[in-house]
């Protein structure tokens, strides 16, 4: 395996990320900049879920030998939610910053594991329902993370 790949692709679960796909690309030797897109699968068709996630990691510590990237890292991310139901359609943005690790194995496949805090940065809300019946989910201002990644360097 080439150890100088610059681009991952990853397939993940978190919140926000959702059931995510992104891919990532190695600029320095100690940072990657990436963007995934994910979702929620619900059975019905009432709700839909999306999110849209940029983010940035900078790597530190010691180094693998199936990568010259170190194996701790820090990552910043900025997500966009969109959440559709029937009556309601929420727009929220978190910044989560978060620590990690990645645990590489005997070839270009590997897992990340990162934890974190999410920051909701804005929400808003459009409702069809009069002014008495609206209903207002109020995402949390500030509650952890937690995202496990299954990537493939290219």
């Amino acid at each position: 395996m080439s150890k100088d790949q610059k681009f991952e692709v990853d397939l993940g679960l978190g919140f926000p990320d959702l059931l995510h796909l992104g891919m990532k690309y190695k600029f320095t030797n100690l940072s990657k900049i990436g963007m995934s897109y994910g979702t929620v699968i619900i059975p019905n068709n009432s709700r839909r879920t999306s999110a849209v996630t940029l983010e940035h990691e900078y790597h530190f510590g010691k180094s693998n030998v199936n990568s010259k990237m170190p194996i701790y890292y820090f990552t910043q991310k900025v997500s966009y939610l969109n959440d559709i139901k029937t009556d309601v359609t929420s727009n929220i943005f978190y910044f989560t910053p978060s620590i990690g690790k990645a645990f590489y194995g005997e070839g270009p496949l590997g897992v990340n594991v990162d934890v974190g805090l999410n920051f909701r940065l804005y929400q808003s809300q459009q409702t069809d329902l009069v002014h008495d019946a609206r209903q207002f989910e109020q995402f949390p201002a500030v509650f952890p993370a937690l995202r496990f990644q299954f990537f493939f360097n290219l």
